[in-house]
């Protein structure tokens, strides 16, 4: 049976992607509205434990977001929750202890806006249903691990009664995909090191960022790098996270191309003379909004 809170999820998980898109993260994002009869299995399994004035269910609408490299989950994070209003006392990070292996999971809890809100408490009526919507924060990597751990295993205690070391082989899957992970980030650091000895600015910068950049580098940022070197070296070593959080700030959006991301790095940090006379209006102003 359709969930009546489908459009809903749908919406919300639209407002996400739209968000994370305009600053080129790379990432996938699904999104459910629980269905009548998965809420009334819930309320059954626990009967009182859900109540209006007392404890209400707050993953009617669920979201995952899967990001392609696990140091993208806090900054993600960071991004929603200026964004959204978060509870923290319902949020939770699960980190593995370190003897364990298991996926870390960021179960994050928001309140619906305004407009969703209305139209959520319209349709619950007296149901004890909280007016939030859970998100769910992985790598795309652990994603994979975790969807077949639990239709697989989670979902089938019984057929893995007795089997304790394969159930510890499938846990030990997690640390392979964690190595592949660290390594997969340590082969764009190399590949991004080897541009720069090279002065090969157009492959160094989608090797650092690893955006979704459009387009290709003009001739006169190229020019600028080149003629000095130790504006090249600081973007060799620039601060990601903070990039990305600007930019998920900046009003109005700009077109994630290479030469705007470099000349907007530039307005709101280092403000190299050779790379601000290149920068135009809009994106000066966008960085001054940022860096207010």
């Amino acid at each position: 049976m359709r969930s009546q809170y489908g459009h809903i999820a749908e919406e919300v998980r639209r407002e996400i992607e739209d968000q994370l898109s305009s600053i080129g993260m790379l990432f996938r994002v699904f999104a459910r509205g629980k269905d009548p009869a998965s809420l009334e299995s819930k309320l059954k399994r626990e009967p009182g434990k859900y109540q209006l004035g007392g404890k209400l269910i707050q993953d009617v609408i669920g979201v995952r977001v899967a990001l392609y490299f696990p140091d993208d989950i806090p900054i993600v994070k960071s991004i929603l929750e200026s964004r959204f209003a978060v509870d923290r006392n319902a949020s939770t990070i699960d980190r593995p202890e370190s003897d364990q292996f298991s996926v870390t999971r960021y179960n994050l809890v928001f309140r619906l806006a305004d407009e969703a809100a209305d139209n959520f408490a319209r349709i619950r009526g007296d149901a004890p249903l909280d007016l939030t919507f859970e998100v769910q924060l992985r790598s795309i990597l652990s994603e994979g691990w975790h969807e077949v751990e639990h239709d697989l295993r989670y979902k089938a205690k019984d057929d893995w009664s007795g089997h304790d070391d394969l159930s510890r082989v499938l846990n030990g899957i997690v640390a392979t995909l964690e190595t592949s992970e660290w390594n997969m980030g340590k082969v764009f650091e190399e590949l991004s090191y080897r541009h720069y000895k090279s002065q090969n600015w157009q492959g160094m910068l989608p090797s650092i960022l690893r955006m979704r950049l459009k387009g290709s580098m003009t001739q006169p940022v190229i020019d600028a790098l080149n003629s000095d070197i130790q504006v090249a070296k600081e973007l060799l070593r620039i601060d990601r996270p903070k990039l990305l959080r600007l930019l998920s700030r900046a009003k109005p959006k700009l077109p994630i191309t290479p030469d705007n991301v470099i000349l907007f790095w530039n307005a709101t940090g280092p403000r190299h003379p050779c790379l601000l006379s290149l920068t135009p209006v809009v994106v000066n102003d966008v960085a001054a909004g940022v860096s207010a």
